[in-house]
């Protein structure tokens, strides 16, 4: 009787991702980043079983561990993903003067050797995507705010507002007001409103992307957009917020149209900019915002518009 070797090699399998993961969070442990440890579980749950590893959570974290890596082998790591899903952009073109131009791997990374430390700016280009210029720092070596959300194409809508961050805090949320009309949050994730608008991704694990597509604008109404640090939402001068490195890129008929920084200062509450008369004006400022909803009420929510 001819045995049956494939239960040896699930089992082999198995092990070998079991370590892979002690050994990821042993690294982020001895480089002091307990937040990526804590993404990979920490070492408390390793006889939980191996469902998670197929989530896109566990696939976000194991990349991370995989550029903390990078980092430590002298090179200087960047990541893009798609604005729509936070899936990798393979085969994307970076292009950035004074260093090279790259093309983006499965993961949607793009490496070079560490450099002296300076401000640049880059163009990420594909087919099917806005090409989006992009500027950012290499400081101590490294580009801290590493992560990057570029949009699809979108020629026949209004806009697209893409937030991105860094690790902590966990859970940013966009917020999209009409005013006298609807409000999209994680609570109300669409709306058929002058047009479709809707929540197209509510991240809720560091580093986004979140995105809000508005299809159409009426030119009569007002609308405000503004981010809420729901994991300090209790720490009304909490300067968390000011320190995420949030960036929230705006995208209209196929171009970037307004890039905004979050600004130093106290505050769970960002006012980035209003739509009037068909103008973005920027706002720009961080105010203390009440709590809004409980855990289980987020959940709820969530539940409520997955099924919707």
């Amino acid at each position: 009787m001819v045995s049956n070797p494939m239960p040896k090699r699930r089992g082999l399998l198995r092990f070998l991702i079991k370590m892979k993961k002690i050994l990821m969070v042993a690294l982020c442990v001895s480089l002091g980043l307990l937040g990526y440890a804590q993404d990979f579980g920490g070492f408390g749950d390793f006889g939980g079983g191996f469902g998670s590893f197929g989530d896109a959570a566990s696939d976000e974290a194991m990349i991370r561990g995989d550029m903390a890596m990078m980092q430590m082998d002298g090179l200087v790591p960047m990541r893009f993903a798609n604005a729509l899903d936070g899936k990798p952009i393979p085969g994307a073109t970076v292009a950035i003067p004074g260093i090279g131009t790259f093309t983006t791997n499965a993961k949607g990374i793009i490496t070079f050797p560490q450099r002296a430390d300076g401000a640049f700016t880059m163009t990420v280009s594909k087919s099917g995507f806005i090409t989006t210029p992009i500027e950012f720092k290499i400081q101590t070596g490294i580009v801290i705010f590493n992560w990057f959300s570029i949009s699809p194409e979108m020629p026949n809508k209004d806009y697209r507002i893409v937030l991105d961050w860094g690790e902590r805090p966990s859970d940013l949320d966009l917020h999209f007001e009409k005013r006298g009309g609807y409000h999209i949050s994680y609570h109300n994730m669409r709306s058929h409103s002058d047009g479709n608008v809707q929540l197209d991704r509510d991240d809720t694990s560091g580093y986004g992307p979140e995105t809000i597509t508005i299809e159409r604008t009426d030119t009569r109404s007002v609308y405000t957009l503004y981010v809420i640090d729901y994991t300090n939402q209790r720490s009304r001068n909490s300067s968390a917020l000011s320190q995420s490195g949030a960036v929230i890129r705006v995208y209209s008929r196929n171009r970037l149209l307004h890039t905004f920084q979050v600004p130093a200062g106290q505050g769970n509450r960002w006012e980035v900019f209003r739509i009037e008369g068909g103008n973005i004006t920027p706002i720009s400022t961080l105010a203390a915002e009440k709590p809004r909803s409980s855990a289980l009420q987020r959940l709820i929510s969530l539940q409520n518009n997955q099924f919707d």
